[in-house]
């Protein structure tokens, strides 16, 4: 039996009648259980939210048919479960990994070897490997030729499922970052151009849109216009999901998709995030607003610092923004650029990036979409610079599909369109187009690599060095 490296399963954990979902790495065949930790009897996944890993991924939902709907009502009230999250890290955490650190070490090449070990004996792989020992941003970059090390760092915590099974800092609320989406962006970034996602109406239902809303454009009773909105969503019908770049059934795939469908629901007011003076795209448009609009998350980072002899790197920056077109559909249901761009668009887009690291506090789906952006950018470096190479590491077992399978869920395909309506302007506000997309060559291309003056960051150099009787693969 092959072993499925990096499996990974959805299970059932409980600890004092708490019980919570988590999202699990294994290293053994399709039949065995992966889990959080013990809790004897429960390891036969999430059977009642679409079995296994297949239906439940986060904040959404995908059935078998790749239809998705929002399962994210109940993380609400996460961040009010923080003692259960705590004593669930300190029960099943080892001490070391359960602590908060400014700046926490991960060699890359030391964790594969402790992978294959793994692998060959066909045994989980520990919660600590799995999600990277709790590191939660990638702020540098070290290679040490001499020795043959490769290792990222930035700050990290404890973890553990929250109440949907999202794995989070437990003060922070933070989401660690994951093998199995490293694993993805290694073996996708050097042969992919392009990576994200992409939800659009179709041709024929935007056209069906196009054609109601000019039978009923007619003034009317409150009742009739609320009538309206819903049987807008239904003329439109299903929109499409496309992922590229990454398999579209992996874990990146889902963080992709969830990202760009919560911030168009948040867009049309249906999703609320819980921060002062915050305004919904239709709160901000007038009367007679746009009804079709564009919006995409690409990534945005600072200047890369780069230590003279190159071996060092500092990565800064707020790693997205949020994007923005106006659209026009022709009576066939045809988009193009609109002439002129809105200014409630503009708007929306402006506030969502300036206002994004309260979005990530808030929905920690978005804290997701800077992890797996973080990732692709590091694998991308790792091309650009040669970083394997000069470690002398060739990747071996990460980047062997056949060797280290990874597991999967279904592909997200379709997804309901709604509306949302304003009283006071009765505006339609139609979820239209957009998605992500993440250039990690292109971005490297333009960012500028800063030499100069980067006292601070080689001492960071001297202070990484794994240290020699270091028998683990990361260290504070």
């Amino acid at each position: 039996m092959t072993s499925d490296l990096f499996m990974t399963r959805r299970v059932l954990f409980s600890v004092r009648l708490l019980v919570a979902l988590a999202v699990l790495l294994g290293f053994c065949g399709s039949v065995g259980q992966a889990q959080f930790a013990g809790g004897g009897g429960q390891g036969g996944g999430n059977q009642g939210q679409g079995g296994g890993n297949q239906g439940n991924v986060g904040g959404i939902a995908i059935d078998a048919a790749g239809v998705v709907t929002p399962a994210f009502e109940k993380e609400t009230t996460a961040r009010l479960n923080q003692k259960r999250q705590e004593a669930l890290a300190a029960e099943h955490l080892s001490k070391d990994v359960n602590v908060s650190s400014p700046l926490r070490k991960v060699s890359l090449v030391r964790l594969e070897k402790a992978s294959r070990e793994f692998a060959d004996q066909k045994k989980h792989v520990p919660v600590e490997m799995q999600f990277l020992a709790g590191l939660q941003r990638i702020d540098y970059v070290f290679v040490y030729p001499d020795t043959g090390d490769l290792v990222i760092a930035g700050p990290a915590e404890g973890f553990a499922p929250n109440v949907i099974g999202r794995v989070l800092g437990t003060s922070t609320g933070r989401p660690p970052l994951r093998l199995d989406d490293l694993i993805v962006a290694l073996r996708t970034v050097p042969r992919e151009s392009l990576i994200g996602c992409s939800i659009d109406p179709t041709q024929q239902g935007l056209a069906r849109f196009n054609d109601y809303v000019n039978r009923n454009s007619f003034a009317t009773t409150t009742a009739v216009i609320q009538q309206r909105f819903r049987e807008m969503a239904q003329a439109m019908g299903t929109q499409d999901v496309s992922v590229f770049g990454v398999p579209a059934d992996s874990h990146f795939a889902s963080v992709l998709v969830e990202a760009d469908y919560r911030m168009k629901l948040m867009s049309v007011g249906l999703e609320r995030p819980r921060i002062p003076k915050w305004k919904s795209h239709l709160e901000l448009i007038g009367s007679g607003g746009n009804t079709l609009q564009r919006w995409w998350f690409t990534p945005l980072y600072d200047a890369f610092r780069q230590s003279e002899d190159g071996n060092a790197f500092q990565i800064s920056g707020q790693r997205v923004q949020l994007m923005s077109q106006s659209e026009q559909v022709s009576a066939s249901g045809k988009r193009s650029a609109a002439a002129m761009q809105a200014q409630s668009i503009e708007k929306f887009a402006k506030q969502f990036t300036e206002r994004y690291a309260d979005v990530a506090e808030v929905s920690p789906i978005f804290a997701e979409l800077q992890n797996i952006i973080d990732l692709a950018i590091l694998a991308a470096l790792f091309e650009k610079e040669r970083l394997p190479q000069r470690a002398g590491w060739s990747m071996e077992l990460f980047m062997d599909e056949a060797q280290t399978p990874l597991a999967t869920g279904n592909s997200p395909s379709k997804v309901a369109s709604v509306c949302n309506y304003r009283r006071a302007g009765s505006n339609i506000v139609g979820l239209v187009g957009g998605g992500v997309t993440i250039s990690p060559h292109r971005l490297l291309r333009r960012v500028s690599f800063e030499r100069q003056g980067n006292r601070e960051l080689e001492s960071s150099v001297r202070e990484s060095v794994p240290p020699t009787e270091l028998k683990t693969w990361w260290w504070d």
